[in-house]
């Protein structure tokens, strides 16, 4: 779960090893390969991401599809002016970019889906599980009603542990305008969870 308290570490081992992996693959000339390390390394960071970001479940599905369609026809022509990480992520943020403006035609048109909720987490008392399920509800509700690049810059940051320089790359934008906008966004979320009642 996303952590509004402290800056994210990136946990040992998780960078390097699938970096290296996949390109080594692609200079085998072995594709296939270098997506399945891919799939296994960054497939549930990636669909974390993508479901906060575009909010609906069914669509963060097709985005997280979508996502690995796209890198596995991309990888042959990987120019490596970022890390492979910042590469994928930059691939999905423009298709969850592209879902969110298709959803809000949808939307106008149908009206809004029901939402599944998320399954507890194992090994945790119930306590415990009502807790994360209260804090996790309200952090999907306040996350919501931020504009969409700020939701991104928040989820890339916090979620998903990138650094301000590695967003820059993907969003385009300048790292202390990011970090300017996530500092902005951090007390608007605390108190946007506080007035629905959850402690932080």
């Amino acid at each position: 779960m996303l952590s509004l308290v402290q800056e994210p570490r990136a946990p040992a081992g998780t960078l390097a090893d699938p970096e290296r992996s996949v390109l080594a693959a692609l200079d085998r000339g072995d594709p296939e390969e270098a997506l399945a390390v891919l799939m296994r390394a960054y497939g549930t960071s990636l669909y974390r991401f993508c479901r906060e970001l575009v909010a609906d479940p069914d669509l963060a599905d097709d985005v997280h599809q979508m996502t690995f369609v796209q890198a596995y026809e991309g990888l042959p022509r990987f120019a490596r002016r970022s890390s492979i990480r910042t590469w994928l992520f930059s691939i999905a943020r423009h298709r969850c970019l592209d879902a969110l403006k298709m959803d809000r035609r949808r939307r106008r048109r149908f009206g809004r889906m029901e939402e599944v909720p998320d399954q507890p987490g194992p090994g945790k008392s119930s306590e415990e599980r009502l807790a994360d399920r209260s804090l996790a509800a309200a952090l999907e509700v306040c996350l919501r009603k931020l504009a969409p690049r700020i939701r991104e810059a928040v989820l890339l940051r916090f979620q998903q542990g990138l650094s301000y320089p590695e967003i820059a790359r993907l969003s385009g934008e300048s790292a202390p305008t990011l970090q300017a906008r996530v500092a902005r966004a951090l007390p608007v979320l605390r108190r946007c969870i506080e007035e629905q009642g959850v402690t932080l």
